[in-house]
């Protein structure tokens, strides 16, 4: 009895860890777009280190956080280490310690493939703030959040994660088949930042 218990509290315990409240968006409502990548709760899968639970959440890609609703109340599950997937539409979402601007911290990254290099894409919303005579009539331009396009990073082995910010970044990552991977990728003019252009190159590798 007292094991299952503990097991109990060991669960409770990596789930609040990952857990803060959330009530309140603070978005006005005079600011154009959205933080999130959908608007509406979604039911995913969060896989943590102890248990799996089932939960009407969204992802704030501005915040970097995802949302959820448990009994009429707004919580969020910061990027944390007992969180191993969330499981979102047709999505799979993976936390990982990346480099942001010079500080080591953990985010949210969608899984793009597997294997020797795992692939990963980060999505991300900015806000522009209100401009005074911003708009192409001389108006004036309103706050907004806007969509960036996405960014790619890779891992190879267990080894830390990279920003895929040219070819020649994962090239010189790899352990072999470099030159493969050279040739691949200018043969087949792959740009770092198209999405199946990069997953086709990494899957080449992948099942080489």
């Amino acid at each position: 009895m007292k094991t299952v218990l503990k097991l109990l509290v060991g669960a409770a315990v990596a789930f609040l860890s990952a857990t803060t409240c959330f009530s309140q968006t603070g978005i006005p409502a005079n600011v154009k777009g959205t933080p999130y990548l959908e608007e509406s709760y979604m039911v995913a899968e969060i896989s943590f280190t102890t248990n799996t639970r089932k939960l009407p959440v969204r992802y704030n890609a501005y915040k970097d956080l995802m949302e959820y609703q448990q009994n009429g109340q707004a919580l969020v599950l910061d990027p944390s280490p007992t969180i191993k997937k969330v499981s979102l539409g047709e999505q799979t979402y993976v936390v990982e310690k990346y480099d942001a601007d010079g500080k080591v911290m953990p985010g949210y990254f969608v899984l793009l493939d597997t294997g020797k290099i795992t692939l990963y894409a980060r999505k991300g919303v900015k806000f522009v703030p209100a401009r005074k005579g911003g708009a192409m009539d001389g108006s004036d331009q309103p706050a907004e959040f806007k969509r960036t396009p996405d960014t790619f990073y890779f891992k190879v082995g267990e080894g830390v994660i990279q920003e895929l910010k040219n070819v020649k970044v994962l090239v010189a990552a790899l352990p072999e088949k470099q030159d493969e991977m050279a040739q691949y990728a200018k043969k087949e003019k792959i740009s770092p930042r198209d999405e199946e252009e990069v997953r086709q190159w990494v899957k080449y590798y992948n099942e080489m």
